[in-house]
């Protein structure tokens, strides 16, 4: 007994010792339907992964149609315990090449100005009702070990949906 207990403890500590695996950067938030708002603006999931050189969203919605109008944004939370951050900017326009833009805020609702950011990219999937979003970590201009994340989406001067914030550990 005593050296099945000492063998526990043995392989206990080594596992403990081991560092997080790669996958530990990734959270979700699940916003959930709200049959309130139009479809295409419902966001349903956010998948975030905080990456050492990137960080990748992946904001999933009830209904994406292509031949409507749409925006996103994601609020990146740089700097821990301030508003200091980015906001990750997406549109699509029927007919017209789809936004992907970092902008630096300057309000508290979800307003900015776009900034410089070489490497950012989207992509529309209307097929799986997904907008992905990729940040490149040098145009964050950070050295925190966690973010912040909020996502939003709107279509103009109607009502929108947003999530809750969630921190997400870089690396």
């Amino acid at each position: 007994m005593r050296t099945l207990l000492i063998s526990l403890v043995t392989v206990l500590a080594g596992v403990l010792a081991l560092p997080a695996p790669a996958g530990a950067a990734v959270k979700v938030i699940d916003d959930g339907p709200d049959p309130s708002l139009p479809a295409q603006m419902d966001i349903l999931r956010v998948k975030i992964d905080n990456r050492t050189d990137r960080v990748v969203l992946k904001l999933t919605f009830r209904d994406l149609v292509e031949t409507r109008k749409a925006q996103t944004k994601v609020f990146i939370g740089t700097q821990p315990g301030t508003e200091t951050g980015f906001i990750a900017y997406a549109s699509h326009r029927p007919g017209t090449a789809p936004v992907t833009q970092l902008w630096e805020p300057t309000d508290q609702e979800f307003g900015g100005v776009p900034v410089e950011c070489s490497g950012i990219r989207g992509k529309w999937r209307f097929d799986v009702d997904r907008v992905r979003i990729v940040v490149p970590q040098a145009c964050l201009d950070s050295t925190a070990a966690r973010y912040r994340f909020k996502a939003v989406a709107g279509f103009y001067k109607l009502k929108g949906d947003w999530t809750e914030f969630r921190g997400v550990k870089r690396g």
